[in-house]
């Protein structure tokens, strides 16, 4: 359940996408817009509107992401359910929207039955003869992600991100840039979850063909918790600066970079958590040694509020290799692997929940995927992920095979 600037903001949304559709940790430090985990809206030549029915079938060994215990821990997910993609031109205007609406069955833990819904959409105009508008809005509800120990087994997370961005990116020459988004996260039990995120973001960029697109941004950002206010009068809110320079570059035709890095401040206003000062970064290199297979590495540093963990806020180093192969017109193998590592800030506030401090996650995957039609998609993939936490409680390893079929987004 994992926006924006590398030493400014991320979204989760970076994010990210666990390899189950899971949700992932809504970052702050990045820069890229918040994403659907389901599919990135786009316009082009595929079919304007399908409507297809899916099938999604998760099979988990430690769905409940238990400590090694005895008795059963494995669980088959079924998700039936109808996948939308809308791609349309409306004269200078692209819109998009794109997503899925279904229903967990569970085999064993049928108290997780739940709906599971996943939409993505945005807009993009262009102003003047340079300069262009975005806008963009996320809307995901489903089970907390097992990654999310703290939250209540069974609880339901709803995810809503809006965003609004605008550039006039030139051929040489400086332009400026900005973005605003807007990012919230409610529990259906425990709302000591629950946040707000508010995050501004100004900068300049300035490209040369010879060196690529040099951009100096600067991002404010608000981590707000509403409930604990409300329940407590304690203000557990964490305000968070950044200054970034990154490069964006075209090396080659084969190679691709970009790269951020800065200064960041978090400054939580509840008396006794420890503040934090120190770099921040976000960068991407993407490799095509032949034309079908891409190899692509990343490294993020980013401020972040966490999904299911009751912390004042997260400092999260990730990083990530993978490898895809386009086989034919129609399908594509990937491998990945990643390990992250969060230490989490300000636990002390709800006693009732055991601190964890810091925690390392790993995981590999590897998947398949066919074009069945313009329209139909069918996939599978097998991942295995394990944590390490100092607190030996949230520590769990868990395997997953996952099918599927459904909208070729």
């Amino acid at each position: 359940m994992a926006v924006g600037i590398v030493g400014g903001i991320t979204s989760e949304a970076n994010a990210q996408t666990a390899p189950l559709g899971q949700p992932t940790a809504a970052s702050i430090i990045g820069q890229v817009p918040a994403n659907s985990p389901l599919s990135t809206t786009k316009v082009d030549n595929s079919p304007r509107f399908a409507l297809v029915p899916s099938v999604r079938t998760v099979y988990e060994t430690n769905t409940l992401g238990y400590v090694e215990v005895r008795g059963p821990r494995d669980n088959v997910r079924v998700t039936p359910g109808l996948d939308l993609n809308y791609r349309r031109q409306f004269g200078r205007v692209a819109l998009g929207v794109s997503g899925s609406a279904g229903y967990d069955f569970n085999s064993r833990f049928r108290y997780l039955n739940q709906r599971r819904i996943d939409f993505s959409g945005s807009a993009q105009a262009p102003v003047g003869a340079v300069c262009s508008f975005r806008t963009q809005a996320n809307y995901d509800t489903f089970r907390y992600d097992l990654n999310d120990t703290q939250a209540q087994v069974g609880s339901v997370s709803t995810t809503q991100v809006y965003g609004v961005s605008a550039s006039c990116a030139r051929g040489a020459g400086f332009s400026p840039v900005g973005r605003f988004n807007f990012r919230s996260l409610s529990s259906s039990r425990t709302h000591f979850f629950d946040y707000k995120q508010y995050i501004g973001n100004l900068g300049v960029a300035y490209a040369q063909p010879s060196i690529g697109t040099v951009t100096l941004s600067g991002t404010v950002a608000k981590l707000h918790r509403p409930f604990l206010i409300e329940l407590t009068g304690v203000n557990d809110d964490t305000d968070v600066y950044s200054l970034t320079l990154g490069l964006s570059r075209s090396v080659s035709p084969r190679v691709r970079i970009s790269a951020s890095g800065g200064i960041t401040k978090a400054d939580p206003k509840r008396r006794g958590v420890a503040g934090f000062a120190g770099a921040s970064y976000n960068a991407e290199v993407d490799w095509s040694p032949i034309p079908r297979f891409t190899v692509s590495g990343t490294g993020i540093r980013e401020v972040t509020n966490q999904n299911g963990i009751s912390a004042t806020y997260v400092i999260r180093e990730n990083y990530g290799l993978s490898g895809t192969l386009q086989v034919g017109g129609k399908s594509n193998i990937r491998l990945s692997g990643n390990r992250s590592r969060s230490d989490y800030r300000g636990e002390d506030l709800t006693p009732s929940l055991l601190p964890v401090r810091v925690d390392r996650f790993s995981s590999v995957s590897s998947s398949y995927s066919y074009n069945l039609s313009r329209r139909l998609r069918a996939s599978v993939s097998l991942s295995h992920r394990w944590r390490k936490a100092d607190n030996p409680l949230y520590d769990y390893t868990s395997t997953a095979l996952s099918s599927s079929i459904g909208a070729n987004f």
